[in-house]
Order: C-alpha cells, then structure tokens, then sequence
C-alpha cells in the first residue's frame, strides 16, 4: 500500500503558474511549440502574438510535452482529476479517486516517481533494441557474404563438371573415332580384296572361251585334233574350280556396358560438408538413454544436437 504522503499528494488539487505573468489564476492552457503554461488572459495575447499567433495552443490537461518534467493524463472515468499515482499491482495510471474507491488496499507509487522508472526501462529496452538491430543486421550482412561464396562455389563447381563432361566427350568421342576407323580399314581391304578376286576369276572366263573357241574349230578329222586334244589335257588342270576363294568373315561390333559406379567414380560426384558442428556434452547433464536398433549394416557416425537440452 502506499504511503500516507504518496496519498496526500495525489489528493492535493493540481495547481499551474502562468510563465508570462506568473499568475496561478485560470492557468488552463499549455504552448506545445513554446512548452509554456499559460492563464486566459497571457493565451489570448499568445494567440494574437505576430510570432506566436501559429503556435500550438492546447488545454494544459492535454498538453503532450513539457521538457524533462512529466504531465499526467487527464483521469478517463473522473476528467477533473489527474492521474498522479500508479498502481504497481494492476499496472495502471490513477487518480486520488480511483485509489480510493477500486485500488484502496492496493500498492501505489507518484507519477513522477514510476515515470521517471518507466522512462530509465524505456532507455534500456531502446539501447537493447539498437543491439538487436545492430546484430541483425550484422546477421544479415554475414549472410550476404556466406550467400555469395555459397554461389561462387556452385559456379565453380559447375564449370568443373562442365569441363569433366567435356573431356568425357571427348575420350568417348575419341573411341568411337577409333572403332570407325577400324571399320574403314576393313572396308577398304575387303574392297581391294573384292576387285582383285572378280578380275582373277573375269581373266580365266576370258581365257577358258578362248580354248572352248579353239577346240570348237578344231577339225576333228585332221592330225590337228591330236594335238588340240593333248593341249587342252595340259592347260585344263591349271584352272581348278575346287579351289575356292577364302572371304572375310563377317565383323561383329561388341556393345560394352555402362558400368554407372564406375563412371560416377570417373566422373566425380558432389561432396557435401556436415551441415552441423560438433559440441562437446558433460556427461553429468545427461538424463536419459535411449536405446534403438540400426540394421547391420549401418553404424552410427555422430550424435547430433536438436536443441540445447536433447541431442540424436
């Protein structure tokens, strides 16, 4: 509860002094831009002033600022009184008879005094809101930088795999290249081959009709006969049809399969960082174990924090 001096205060009728006459009569009026108490009369000359005449001229109960020195509200529920006290247990602005009639056994303290309490947290809260913002944006700036090397290093990354691929291009190309050149080779001999077997066998049709034209105009009645006859029985065995010409067996082309381990070994692949850092745990805060099953053949690399009090 508060003290009896703390109620008799708040109790006291709120009194002004006028800045321009000093008068303590009729002072209703405040000058926001002059920060001045004003009476009836001294407000009537303000608002007429060549200077002042613009100035922001309100009742005193509304007033919104008066330098260092705080102004209380106007009660809402009783407009002829000031909120003077402040009821640390509902945490709210009174007048003397708000105290007394619905906070009466409640603990209150001046205006000024909570104000002046009020105003130091305001200061601190400020001063940590500057510190938070600060460090966001400091975050933030980190993240910016963490984000560009994060990129640059995809773009480097790609380059490389786009370089890889290139030069697998290139071996695979190179391969090919090399099978189809086998091929043309064959083909080329088989061609030379192919000419060299049909003119052999064209030459002796050409020459057997010559001697099938000789016999045929043989006279068979002369002495020339014998002698035909007996060259025929000569030259004939030099033209041996059982001898055949050995062609080339055909070629087969032998797919290879693609062994896809194998090639991403080649090839390489992206490696990723553990996305975690390791904390060291006093084994004196654990609570509790649990134990689970993990198939045979799989092991347990790493115990990962998921917050500050329970790690997996």
């Amino acid at each position: 509860m508060a003290s009896n001096r703390s109620v008799q205060r708040a109790q006291e009728p709120v009194t002004f002094t006028c800045a321009l006459c000093d008068s303590g009569d009729e002072v209703r009026w405040y000058c926001n831009d002059c920060q001045d108490n004003l009476c009836d009369r001294c407000k009537e000359a303000h608002t007429r002033g060549k200077k002042t005449k613009n100035d922001d001229v309100v009742s005193i109960r509304k007033a919104n600022r008066q330098g260092d020195k705080p102004v209380p509200e106007v009660c809402k529920l009783h407009p002829d009184k000031l909120c003077d006290l402040f009821c640390s247990d509902c945490n709210e602005l009174l007048c003397s008879i708000c105290t007394s009639k619905t906070h009466k056994h409640h603990n209150w303290k001046p205006f000024e005094d909570e104000f002046s309490s009020k105003r130091q947290h305001l200061k601190e809260h400020m001063t940590a809101i500057s510190a938070k913002i600060e460090h966001f944006k400091n975050e933030t700036s980190e993240r910016h930088y963490d984000n560009k090397g994060f990129n640059d290093n995809i773009d480097t990354i790609r380059k490389e795999v786009n370089s890889k691929r290139t030069k697998l291009k290139a071996e695979v190309d190179s391969i090919a290249d090399a099978i189809l050149a086998e091929l043309s080779a064959l083909e080329k001999e088989e061609s030379a081959m192919y000419k060299k077997d049909c003119q052999r066998s064209g030459k002796k049709v050409e020459e057997l009709t010559r001697l099938l034209n000789e016999a045929e105009m043989t006279d068979t009645s002369r002495v020339s006969l014998f002698e035909t006859e007996r060259s025929l029985r000569t030259t004939l065995p030099l033209y041996d049809v059982n001898v055949r010409y050995v062609s080339q067996k055909k070629t087969r082309f032998v797919t290879g399969s693609i062994d896809r381990v194998m090639l991403t070994n080649t090839f390489g692949k992206v490696h990723h960082e553990n996305q975690y850092k390791k904390i060291d745990i006093d084994s004196t805060y654990v609570q509790r174990l649990s134990e689970f099953t993990v198939t045979q053949q799989n092991q347990i690399f790493d115990i990962c924090p998921v917050d500050d009090s329970h790690a997996w």
